[in-house]
């Protein structure tokens, strides 16, 4: 057999051709989420598509050692500029995540949105506000921040110190909504969708229409026990369908508020959780049990690896047996 002595050449189109290819490798969901563990472990943001990256945080309670850095942060870049969801815990953090954002996307950050009214969320709205980056959130959001988050800020003071919050201060988002819209930021489209009060009253959704990807703040944590203070248990439940569609139309990604993204199939384990203490407490309060040994009683084992289970899990218990308590009395 004689072999071809024919060289390959790679002109312009077959170029942009290997291109694409690689793009496909290095954005398809198994490539992201093989490398998702590598990013979070040093806290360096991981490109999930084109233009879309996550700033993926700690899931504990907030500690010097972690610096306060709860939860996670998204960025969408546009031709024109980037926008970020959520804006960290401090002042600092908020510095930080706007450098980040600016050298990983090569733009100037032109807006940032509060997906729900935490703490970890929304004091780094402080550094925002300083470079003139207006900040948006659901107008119940904004309520909130505005009637509670002096007290979250002495909070963080005493847990992290005076030095770590240096420069924090409240902002309240001027931006604001009150129902599902679409805007484009920076040469980007993005789906703006209040679920409904679920985990809060003022819960966005973002979905980026380019890449399909959304992003579900405090509505949604993997692995990770999530925190009833705010929620309406029928209305959370709700939500979590209309996130799966959302998520499922065709990027089938989704990013939670705190652990790694996932497609549709983790919601799965926080439904179960939701159902299974209301549940649990449910039948603890018709049996008569006091709420000191309803805390005790109502434990979930089946939850109990997941972060913040041992402290948060009671407190969960608490509010949800208050909660169904004054149900009875007002019927």
């Amino acid at each position: 057999m004689r072999h071809s002595d024919r060289r390959w050449t790679c002109g312009p189109a077959a170029l942009r051709l290997a291109a694409a290819l690689l793009c496909l490798i290095a954005f398809s969901p198994a490539a992201v989420l093989a490398q998702l563990d590598a990013a979070a472990a040093g806290r360096m943001p991981q490109g999930l598509a084109e233009g879309v990256h996550v700033l993926v945080g700690d899931v504990d309670a907030p500690t010097p050692a972690n610096r306060g850095e709860i939860g996670n942060i998204g960025f969408v870049v546009g031709e024109q500029g980037t926008v970020v969801i959520n804006c960290g815990a401090s002042y600092r953090h908020g510095r930080a995540v706007i450098e980040t954002a600016e050298r990983i996307g090569g733009k100037p950050v032109v807006l940032a949105i509060i997906t729900q009214p935490l703490q970890e969320f929304v004091m780094g709205a402080s550094a925002f506000a300083e470079r003139g980056i207006p900040v948006l959130s659901h107008r119940a959001s904004a309520e909130l921040i505005e009637a509670r988050c002096e007290t979250c800020l002495r909070t963080l003071r005493t847990q992290l110190g005076e030095d770590e919050m240096a420069g924090t201060r409240v902002v309240v988002p001027t931006q604001r909504i009150d129902g599902d819209t679409v805007v484009t930021v920076g040469g980007r489209e993005l789906q703006l969708i209040h679920p409904g009060w679920g985990s809060s009253p003022g819960d966005l959704i973002v979905r980026d229409t380019r890449s399909g990807i959304v992003f579900a703040g405090a509505l949604a944590g993997f692995g990770r026990v999530p925190e009833l203070r705010d929620g309406d248990m029928a209305g959370w439940l709700a939500a979590l369908d209309r996130l799966e569609a959302l998520a499922g139309q065709d990027r089938d990604l989704i990013v939670p508020g705190y652990g790694a993204p996932a497609g549709t199939h983790a919601l799965a384990a926080l439904r179960h959780y939701l159902r299974d203490i209301d549940t649990r407490v449910h039948a603890l309060l018709a049996a008569g049990t006091p709420l000191l040994e309803a805390i005790k009683a109502a434990d979930l084992p089946a939850y109990s690896h997941w972060a913040r289970y041992p402290l948060q899990h009671e407190r969960n218990v608490q509010r949800r047996y208050l909660a169904l308590e004054n149900e009875l009395f007002e019927d």
